[in-house]
């Protein structure tokens, strides 16, 4: 990750400006899965071209899926032949319960795995640039001192928690003056719980000692790469402020959102020469 994150803003750092979301947020959590994954390097750049596809272009994004399943099935059945230590070697050769995983099971899995942390991951990198560009005392505060960084993790999860996902009513009850049905879908707004003013307050705390956000939801549907995403973007925010550590949003930006994720579509960034040195 630390390799992949100081390339990626090493190359732009010279230029003084950036999307971060075009140039970095996208780029590097793709990266960072294809080479967990093991892929041979003629499959890495049409993994990252389908994955790009799938998310930001609706008209191709049935095609954009096969083509990614037809890949990991071909490299899952080389690898239960010829198994590597790497992600796809670990699925490929999985067992539940002593038994081998079915193969269509293990395509499923490592599709979804690839695909998990593509569009959530980008969309929180997103805001917390977005959140430090506004607030230089919280920046300050991560470039003076690094060791805040989990911390700031686990804020910036929490206020820019980006998954309302939908659960469905199990027995007709009543919640708050609401009449629910057995079957009935209803938005559990994970975003809502996150920022209950009753348990976190309305600071942003970085020193925060105890944070028993949501953002990957709880339970039997507690998100699979949460530990994952954690260290990705602490890895983020430590290489981008210990290249980059002044920065401000360029003032002809015009920032536009979307959805379903709930995410940032564009983040222009500027900085001074004199950052380079940092």
């Amino acid at each position: 990750m630390r390799e992949v994150c100081t390339e990626i803003i090493g190359n732009i750092r010279a230029r003084r400006r950036c999307d971060a979301i075009e140039e970095f947020a996208r780029v590097y959590p793709i990266k960072v899965i294809v080479e967990f994954f093991g892929l041979p390097i003629d499959q890495k750049e049409e993994f990252r071209k389908q994955a790009a596809i799938f998310l930001h272009d609706a008209d191709r994004r049935a095609n954009a899926w096969s083509t990614i399943r037809d890949i990991v099935e071909n490299e899952l059945v080389a690898k239960r032949k010829n198994p590597k230590d790497d992600l796809l070697s670990a699925i490929a050769n999985g067992r539940i319960d002593g038994k081998p995983l079915d193969l269509p099971i293990a395509v499923s899995i490592a599709s979804t795995v690839f695909l998990g942390g593509l569009d959530t991951l980008p969309s929180n990198i997103g805001w917390s640039l977005i959140f430090l560009a506004l607030n230089p005392d919280h920046r300050r505060q991560i470039v003076a001192n690094p060791g805040v960084i989990p911390g700031a993790v686990e804020e910036f999860l929490r206020l820019f928690s980006v998954a309302n996902p939908y659960r469905r009513v199990t027995r007709d009850t009543e919640f708050r003056g609401a009449n629910l049905r057995a079957g009935d879908r209803v938005v559990v707004s994970i975003s809502a719980a996150d920022r209950e003013k009753s348990v976190f307050g309305d600071r942003v705390d970085f020193e925060r000692k105890v944070n028993p956000h949501l953002a990957f939801a709880a339970g039997v549907h507690r998100c699979l790469g949460s530990h994952l995403a954690r260290h990705e973007l602490g890895v983020a925010l430590e290489i981008r402020h210990e290249l980059i550590p002044d920065y401000r949003i360029s003032g002809d930006a015009r920032i536009k959102y979307q959805g379903p994720v709930f995410a940032i579509e564009n983040l222009p960034l500027e900085w001074n020469p004199r950052t380079h040195s940092a």
